[in-house]
Order: structure tokens, then C-alpha cells, then sequence
């Protein structure tokens, strides 16, 4: 199997939540203004929620071992499933990760005849999906 696919989907509300900011924090204005230290605020309480998505495995193979590691981090986390698997051909779990450490992080999959997929720069503040596929 050769791994070279994925797609990830983003919550159609975060979009629409991100366009009304101004709206949204109307109270937190000086007339025509927005106070910008208020919106940087609410900005970074947001970014330390929790992270949840599906991720969906419609490769030929199993999953076997899925990490996400913030991209500051230094080195791969914990797997994320432990002894489970993804089962291949539309397999697929909801991964819960806890927030405070950014929005970007890094995933890993290791699927069962050792193939490794490694992607970069994902943001976790807008993830709703995240699937691998075969190329």
C-alpha cells in the first residue's frame, strides 16, 4: 500500500463564528473600535478547548497506531488508539485531544504492514475530520 492521501473536513460554525467576531463582541467596543486585547483574549481561551474529530481510515490496511503531538513539541506523543486498531476499508474512531498547547499540531499514522504517514501543520481549532485513503 502506498500512502500518499488524506482529507480533512473543518466545522462550517468555526468559519462562521471567526467572520462575526465583531458582531459577536459588540459589547467589547469603544464606539467604532474593537478592543483588540479583549478579542486576543477570547482568541487564546479558545485555542486551549478540547479537540475532537473523526478519523477515518478507508486504506487497504489496519491502523494501527495514531499520534498527535502539538507542533511544538520536540518528539511523538502517545499513541492515541493504545491497543486498538482502525480497521481498514471505512474503519474509523473519534479522537478527543486536550487543549492549551496551540492550535497546530502534527499527526503520525503506523498502519499494519509498516507503512508511515507523517503530516504536518493541522489545525486543531478547525478539524472536524481527518481520513486517510490509498493512493
Amino acid at each position: 500500500m502506498k500512502l500518499s492521501q488524506f482529507s480533512q473536513s473543518v466545522a462550517i460554525s468555526t468559519i462562521i463564528s471567526l467572520l462575526a467576531i465583531p458582531v459577536a463582541w459588540a459589547e467589547e467596543t469603544d464606539g467604532d473600535v474593537i478592543r483588540v486585547g479583549n478579542v486576543l483574549e477570547r482568541l487564546a481561551d479558545a485555542s486551549q478547548s478540547e479537540y475532537t474529530f473523526t478519523l477515518t481510515n478507508y486504506t487497504s490496511v489496519d491502523m494501527l497506531e495514531f499520534y498527535a503531538s502539538p507542533q511544538t513539541a520536540t518528539d511523538w506523543e502517545d499513541n492515541i488508539l493504545g491497543d486498538n486498531t482502525i480497521p481498514a476499508n471505512g474503519g474509523s474512531t473519534t479522537v478527543t485531544l486536550t487543549g492549551g498547547r496551540g492550535c497546530l499540531y502534527d499527526f503520525l499514522a503506523v498502519f499494519a504492514d509498516s507503512d508511515k504517514l507523517e503530516k504536518y501543520g493541522i489545525n486543531m481549532c478547525e478539524l472536524e475530520t481527518h481520513t486517510y485513503y490509498d493512493s
